[in-house]
């Protein structure tokens, strides 16, 4: 028979989270789907652990090699046959209603809607909880240039056709794949969203996630920025987004080097921003002056907050 919804869980060597993953999908309250589990040659129990599932909506695709989270979804994708496909990742979990209220979006929006997304439970590893709630953008396509605010993979459903039209995800994309996908939906489609938390995402709480590595994610910023550098001029984000990656280098590559590169090339797209000026003076102190720093600034936050809950 026929379903509306195709889930797409792409899974590495994740035999315990995916069951989470899976559990949270089979206890949706629409029920009119099917879950393609595509294992990126996973090395350990994962698809022992999948299979141990009897329900026949689910089905299983198992890579011969390690190929990646983008080609693990386009997978899924070419397996799909329901017109829309959501996605899950392994280490993921969605709240019970997510299904129902995406597609009523879809019910009430016209046919230009090719995504629509949901709000985030983010917990981190050191136990950290931060929620975010969809809002609307006046130009969506310039703010996805630069900052992700559609989300992770796991908040969004989309529409097939708009998927097969566009490409699916780019596999050459080591890391920002989603915000790459989410961009080229929007420059040819309109988005719309749920306007709460539907989905639980983990981050950093374990190795597994493809692009985790920092080297993945500085390469992916890199192959983004110049993939999309004309509409990036066009904008005017092109700072924006070097300065973006110069905070990252600074802070989490912790390659002062690079990040003084970024700062440059961003002034260079946009003299006339202070900030920026800040931050390439910042990445010539010592790493350790800028980790006292980041140290008091969270104390302060701290106190703050303590001090208006008293």
């Amino acid at each position: 028979m026929p379903v509306t919804v195709s889930v797409v869980i792409p899974v590495y060597n994740r035999s315990v989270a995916v069951r989470r993953a899976i559990d949270s999908v089979l206890a949706q309250t629409l029920q009119d789907f099917e879950i393609i589990i595509v294992d990126d040659a996973s090395t350990d129990g994962t698809p022992a652990s999948v299979k141990s599932y009897t329900d026949p909506r689910l089905r299983f695709i198992r890579h011969d090699r390690n190929r990646g989270g983008s080609a693990a979804r386009n997978s899924g994708i070419r397996a799909a046959t329901a017109p829309f496909v959501a996605f899950l990742d392994s280490d993921d979990e969605w709240l019970p209603t997510k299904l129902e209220k995406q597609l009523a979006v879809f019910d009430r929006s016209g046919n230009n809607v090719a995504l629509v997304y949901a709000g985030a439970e983010r917990a981190y590893a050191d136990g950290k909880v931060e929620i975010s709630i969809p809002k609307r953008y006046e130009d969506m396509v310039r703010e996805l240039l630069t900052d992700n605010v559609v989300g992770e993979t796991s908040v969004g459903m989309v529409r097939r056709s708009a998927l097969e039209d566009i490409g699916g995800f780019d596999e050459e994309l080591p890391a920002s794949q989603d915000m790459d996908l989410w961009l080229r939906l929007c420059e040819r489609f309109a988005a719309d969203f749920v306007p709460e938390a539907l989905v639980r995402v983990s981050k950093g709480n374990d190795s597994g996630r493809i692009t985790a590595s920092i080297e993945s994610t500085t390469r992916g910023s890199e192959l983004f920025r110049r993939k999309h550098r004309d509409q990036l001029v066009r904008k005017g984000g092109l700072y924006l987004h070097l300065r973006k990656s110069g905070w990252w280098y600074q802070r989490g590559a912790r390659n002062a080097k690079q990040a003084r590169r970024c700062y440059r090339e961003s002034l260079a797209a946009n003299p006339a921003a202070p900030l920026t000026y800040v931050l390439l003076i910042a990445a010539c102190m010592p790493l350790s002056w800028l980790d006292r720093l980041a140290g008091l600034k969270r104390s302060l936050v701290g106190l703050l907050h303590s001090g208006s809950h008293a």
